[in-house]
């Protein structure tokens, strides 16, 4: 396959020859934040048993010279969800801001801190890259090759190099010199950026006929979170010669997801979790334990577990809604959410980036929304939320046929497993090809997210919260105890319950 040129603009992973056993494993959607609008990951206890459990599985299956390939499919570190943003009046999409830069950062310095740094050290650490960073040790970090993709929630990463030098290094334990000459070179060349960079852009996907996977986050595929630029509209699909043409601008620049994301969602958490603060608890005369107010906040903190997001904002004003408004308390806390919310939505409204990025159908419901919005029902705010999440479903419908993977001019280089994540919805499909006429299985997987999560019971009956995750491992090559090539996946589903998830 070496000799072979790839598709054009693809770049095939550099080290994918040989015979020697080869294990790719993939995680997306982690989305560690700075936790300032809540906390939207998996706990400490999650990752230490995945990564724990994981390592052993990896140096029980791995022969002396094989090695592993860690996959981490976009949006491992999220810059979007934080209340630095509204707290600032500064949001994502003002690049050229001069605070732009200091909050960046100083979302990423908090990232660290939450995510990097030992638990037994900080306790409110959630030792993600902690335990990543020991398994690798364990497996020998000479066998261990960390792939970091990059995602919609992490793009800033792609313009601000001193905030990618800290995701390499205080977050992943690379050093400049641990980055090698080869892995340099393959994404400069993916990416159509300098391979002189000291700290080389995150790549967009990752492709390795020899163990048939292709491996990209997915927002390409979805008109909310790219950016149509002169040459590339969404309708065109996957295009990666253009995209390395145009250094991937569709997947940097910002887009109408960060309007929703931080302009909208990450705004409202923020402000009403301030406002509930200086407005109302001080002048609560009628407290107790799990009364209204603490509910409202509990729910505030969980507010993005949600997906689409505007179903969070639907479940606060229902909430909302049950307070018994005979307590003068709950009046107060009612108007207050209320209030808040119609302020972020009118401000939301009145960004330029929420109507100059909004994809076509959105240009239709933003005026209708605008316009409802003015008549102050209480009903109707939730329907509108309910209109935003419905168009948020209708986007980013792509054949399965138009995955790279599945391409017709793909599949003749061995490609037969597509994995990708964004979406947060894990599943599983197979599919039938006709050509070429040898091995016409393929497979489509989504990663979904490691995150807790709000389900509603049955026969909804509540809410309950639940920690969830999944990981895809690709074997290739010769393995342990084996004398001829042995190729297969697993998909680990990993579902949680327990006293911790039910503090509430």
């Amino acid at each position: 396959m070496a000799d072979v040129q790839p598709p054009p603009g693809i770049v095939f992973w550099p080290g994918g020859g040989g015979k020697r056993q080869r294990i790719a494993v993939l995680i997306s959607d982690i989305h560690c934040t700075d936790c300032t609008v809540g906390n939207q990951t998996a706990d400490e206890a999650d990752w230490e048993g995945f990564f724990d459990e994981l390592g052993n599985q990896l140096a029980s299956t791995l022969a002396g010279d094989g090695e592993v390939l860690l996959i981490l499919n976009g949006d491992v570190v999220d810059l979007l969800r934080s209340g630095r943003w509204a707290a600032a009046g500064v949001y994502p999409w003002q690049r050229k801001h001069e605070r732009f830069r200091k909050i960046v950062l100083s979302i990423m310095r908090k990232i660290v801190v939450r995510h990097a740094l030992d638990p037994a050290i900080h306790s409110r650490s959630s030792g993600f890259f902690h335990y990543l960073g020991k398994m690798a040790e364990r497996l020998g970090r000479t066998r261990v090759t960390v792939i970091p993709i990059v995602g919609n929630h992490d793009k800033e990463l792609q313009v601000l190099p001193e905030a990618r030098e800290m995701y390499y290094r205080q977050c992943l334990g690379f050093s400049a010199d641990d980055l090698s000459d080869g892995y340099r070179k393959w994404v400069a060349e993916q990416m159509g950026s300098d391979a002189g960079d000291i700290w080389p852009l995150l790549p967009f996907y990752f492709a390795d006929p020899a163990l048939r996977l292709f491996a990209t986050h997915g927002q390409w595929r979805d008109s909310t979170n790219s950016r149509s630029t002169r040459r590339w509209k969404f309708r065109h699909g996957w295009q990666p010669l253009l995209w390395q043409q145009e250094q991937y601008r569709p997947f940097s620049d910002p887009c109408f997801g960060d309007t929703i994301a931080s302009g909208l969602l990450s705004a409202f958490i923020w402000n009403t979790t301030q406002a509930i603060k200086r407005d109302v608890n001080p002048f609560a005369v009628h407290r107790s334990v799990n009364d209204g107010i603490e509910h409202i906040q509990n729910v505030l903190r969980e507010m993005d577990l949600y997906r689409p997001s505007a179903l969070a904002v639907m479940r606060l004003l229902g909430e909302a809604r049950k307070l018994d408004r005979r307590d003068e308390d709950n009046r107060l806390l009612f108007q207050t959410v209320i209030d808040q919310y119609r302020n972020s939505l009118q401000a939301w409204l009145a960004y330029p980036e929420t109507t100059l990025t909004a994809p076509l159908l959105f240009k239709f419901i933003l005026p209708v929304i605008a316009c409802c919005r003015r008549l102050h029902w209480a009903l109707l705010d939730t329907g509108l939320m309910w209109l935003m999440a419905w168009a948020s479903g209708r986007e980013g419908k792509t054949s399965y046929s138009r995955l790279p993977a599945f391409r017709a001019d793909y599949r003749s280089f061995g490609f037969r497993l597509h994995a990708e994540g964004h979406t947060h919805s894990a599943m599983e499909i197979d599919l039938h090809y006709s050509t070429p006429q040898q091995r016409r299985n393929y497979t489509y997987v989504n990663l979904g997210a490691w995150r807790n999560r709000i389900v509603r019971k049955f026969e909804n009956k509540g809410y309950r919260r639940r920690s969830i995750g999944r990981a895809l491992i690709v074997q290739g090559g010769v393995h342990a105890g084996s004398t001829g090539d042995s190729y297969g996946f697993t998909l680990r589903d990993v579902t949680s319950w327990g006293d911790r998830l039910d503090q509430w």
